[in-house]
C-alpha cells in the first residue's frame, strides 16, 4: 500500500476557502487504484492542514499522477490558498490494525488523527507492533493505525481516534530504535473524507 502524506500551510484568510477546495478531491473516489483520503486542521496550529491519501500500490498511483492529477488540482484552484506544501510518500505502508481490522470503516467513524514520526537509530531493527502499543492511550478509542515507513531512518505512524482527541503519547514511547519523536494531533474534517467507491 503507498500512502501519500500532504502537510499544507494555510493563509490565515483562506482557511473557508481552501476547505471548499479540498472537496474537489472526492473525484478520486472514481480513480483506479485508490482506497481512501482524509484530512483536517493542526489541533494547536489552526493554519496548518494535513491529508492523507492511500493506494493500492505504486504503480496505480502513478498512473493518477500522470493521467488525473493535475485536472482535479488546477480545476479546483486550491494552490492559491496555502503558502507552504510538505509531501512524503510511503511506498511500504502498512494497516497494523487497531480496534477495526480495515481502513474505510475506521475512517467512517474516525473524528481526530495522530501523526506520529520517529526517527530511528541506525541500524537499528524497529518492532513497529511494539511501538505503536506504546503510542497508544488506553483511555481512548483508537480505532487504525498505518505504519509508513518514509526513508530508511524515518517511519510515520498514523492512528485513527474516534470521539475525542487523545493526550500527547510520545513520552510514553521508549524504544532502543528511536532516537527522537515528533507528534501532532488534527480534527478531522468530515466534508474531506474520499472512500473508494464499491464496484
Amino acid at each position: 500500500m503507498l500512502a501519500k502524506m500532504m502537510t499544507c500551510h494555510v493563509h490565515d484568510n483562506q482557511k473557508d476557502v481552501f476547505s471548499y477546495k479540498q472537496q474537489h478531491w472526492a473525484a478520486l473516489a472514481h480513480v483506479d487504484g485508490f482506497i481512501g483520503q482524509l484530512g483536517g486542521w493542526n489541533v494547536d496550529q489552526p493554519t496548518e492542514a494535513f491529508v492523507l491519501g492511500l493506494w493500492e500500490n505504486e504503480e496505480m498511483y502513478q498512473d493518477f499522477m500522470k493521467h488525473t492529477h493535475d485536472s482535479i488540482f488546477y480545476k479546483s484552484g486550491q494552490e492559491a490558498t496555502y503558502h507552504h506544501l510538505d509531501v512524503n510518500i510511503s511506498k511500504q505502508s502498512q494497516s497494523m490494525g487497531g480496534r477495526y481490522n480495515f481502513f474505510r470503516s475506521s475512517a467512517l467513524e474516525s473524528r481526530y488523527i495522530m501523526v506520529t514520526t520517529c526517527k530511528l537509530q541506525e541500524n537499528q531493527p524497529y518492532v513497529m507492533k511494539e511501538i505503536i502499543q506504546q503510542l497508544t492511550h488506553p483511555a481512548f478509542r483508537c480505532l487504525f493505525h498505518i505504519a509508513a515507513p518514509v526513508n530508511h531512518e524515518t517511519i510515520t505512524i498514523i492512528s485513527l481516534y474516534s470521539a475525542a482527541c487523545p493526550p500527547n503519547t510520545i513520552d510514553r514511547l521508549i524504544h532502543p530504535a528511536v532516537s527522537a519523536v515528533k507528534q501532532h494531533f488534527y480534527e478531522l474534517e468530515p466534508n474531506w473524507l474520499v472512500l473508494k467507491q464499491p464496484s
